[in-house]
């Protein structure tokens, strides 16, 4: 897989590392993390549909908050980046029976 050019991998440890810290991103991808569980045991979970859900409902919102505080703008494809990676270690827990 050829990487961009562009792509600001500091950029994203960093908003993935913030996101981690939370205990309001911790909540929501424990609650995302029953779902994804329940639809994991039954056959029916999708990645792509589950990374757009962890893309809206958490990284989203919190880059936004970053752009606030920071002042900088995060682009679309560091997010999909840092919401395949929430999704990666959600599925981590799911997969190793913590949820």
């Amino acid at each position: 897989m050829a990487r961009k050019k562009n792509f600001d991998f500091e950029l994203q440890k960093e908003l993935n590392l913030t996101m981690e810290n939370e205990k309001e991103i911790y909540d929501q991808e424990g609650w995302l993390a029953k779902n994804y569980a329940k639809k994991w045991k039954k056959g029916k979970f999708n990645f792509a549909q589950a990374q757009k859900g962890v893309n809206n409902l958490i990284v989203t919102p919190r880059a936004r908050k970053y752009q606030n505080e920071f002042g900088m703008k995060v682009p679309n494809e560091v997010r999909s980046a840092v919401a395949k990676a929430r999704l990666r270690e959600i599925m981590r827990r799911v997969k190793e029976g913590e949820i």
